[in-house]
């Protein structure tokens, strides 16, 4: 790929000798370095580079006052990456300081690159218009009681029937992944209220590695908390990484709770497939639970599970694609309607808003 047909990540640093230079088939790191003061630079991803050729390397070579690194496109229509920098014995980890392009991220601040065909969702500019309200619910045996928010599109009167999303990590998706903004959108065709449920600090590990008194506690107080407060139709769990554990626990266990699941890139860990993960706390936990899912109900003794309709989204090139691939084949076998939507992109929350739509605008459509 020659360098001629690149261009500079848009808004790009005037610099010409740094900052990523970007085209449909790559990107070319630079990192200017004139006096050759550092000792080294290294590419940090949390994706899969596995795919990226023989001798692939992430670090980068110095030369001609600058550090450069070639990479291959992945599968994906955006890259989410920072830099360690060697220097004096010390290691930094820093954002790209030629690309300013930054994605806020729990862990530290991301720097973004966007290839040619990426496209933002069209609902993006969607105002969030309606009435956000705290729904105060007892502990029960839980640590600290569930916090809920429940938001209600602009006209939407509490003794109107509608769909209730119940989304993990909810104020995280509404503020990073602007889930309210898609809920305005969807209630333009078909009115739809999000109940926004936190972990506080400290125990989203705990609640959403498969706990079954967390689980009890959301079907036996939280639920019956929204729909005293206003008239519910179908109920759709949302939740990704772990939060995707926590709603498939929920429905397994709860059958009755939940109409539709959309689940995305899920902690579906197993031995088998995700060794790297073994130091998790709650690994084994979550191990044996996915492990029950998959092998379903013992016909002798259990009912058949409640087979609802499901959309299973991950990344490409992200660790989990294979314990989801293989979630969807158990459920699938189980008779549940699964529909699979791989997604251009990792384990981030841009990746999951953008698989809303028009995957779970279909999802909701189909439990009218």
């Amino acid at each position: 790929m020659s360098a001629r047909h690149r261009r500079p990540d848009e808004d790009g640093p005037t610099d010409p000798g740094s900052g990523p230079l970007v085209d449909s088939d790559g990107v070319r790191f630079r990192v200017a370095d004139p006096a050759h003061e550092l000792a080294g630079v290294r590419l940090q991803v949390d994706w899969m580079t596995g795919d990226l050729g023989p001798g692939w390397t992430p670090e980068f070579a110095w030369s001609d006052g600058r550090w450069t690194l070639d990479l291959p496109r992945p599968a994906a229509w955006r890259l989410e990456y920072q830099f360690t920098v060697r220097r004096d014995g010390d290691t930094v980890w820093t954002t790209d300081p030629g690309n300013p392009r930054r994605v806020p991220n729990p862990f530290g601040d991301k720097s973004e690159i966007r290839f040619p065909d990426y496209r933002e969702p069209p609902w993006l500019l969607t105002p969030a218009t309606g009435p956000v309200t705290e729904i105060a619910t007892p502990g029960g045996r839980l640590a600290r009681p569930v916090p809920v928010r429940l938001f209600s599109p602009a006209g939407l009167a509490s003794d109107q029937p509608a769909p209730l999303l119940l989304a993990h990590d909810g104020s995280d998706l509404a503020e990073r992944g602007r889930l309210l903004s898609w809920a305005a959108q969807h209630a333009r065709t078909q009115p739809i209220r999000v109940a926004l449920l936190d972990p506080p600090d400290g125990l989203r590990d705990q609640w959403y590695s498969a706990d079954p008194d967390y689980c009890a506690h959301l079907a036996e107080v939280v639920l019956p908390a929204i729909t005293a407060r206003v008239l519910t139709g179908s109920v759709i769990g949302l939740g990704a990484s772990l939060g995707a554990l926590a709603m498939l626990t929920l429905q397994r266990r709860h059958p009755g709770s939940i109409s539709g699941l959309a689940l995305q890139s899920g902690s579906f860990f197993t031995p088998e497939l995700d060794p790297q993960e073994s130091g998790y706390p709650f690994f084994d936990r979550v191990c044996a639970a996915v492990r029950q899912v998959a092998a379903g109900p013992d016909r002798s003794v259990d009912a058949p599970p409640r087979a609802v309709p499901t959309l299973i989204t991950c990344g490409t090139i992200e660790e989990n694609r294979f314990n989801n691939e293989a979630m969807v084949t158990a459920l699938a076998t189980q008779g549940y309607p699964v529909t699979f939507r791989p997604v251009p992109d990792a384990h981030t929350m841009i990746g999951w808003r953008d698989a809303w739509y028009p995957a779970l605008d279909e999802l909701v459509a189909g439990l009218r």
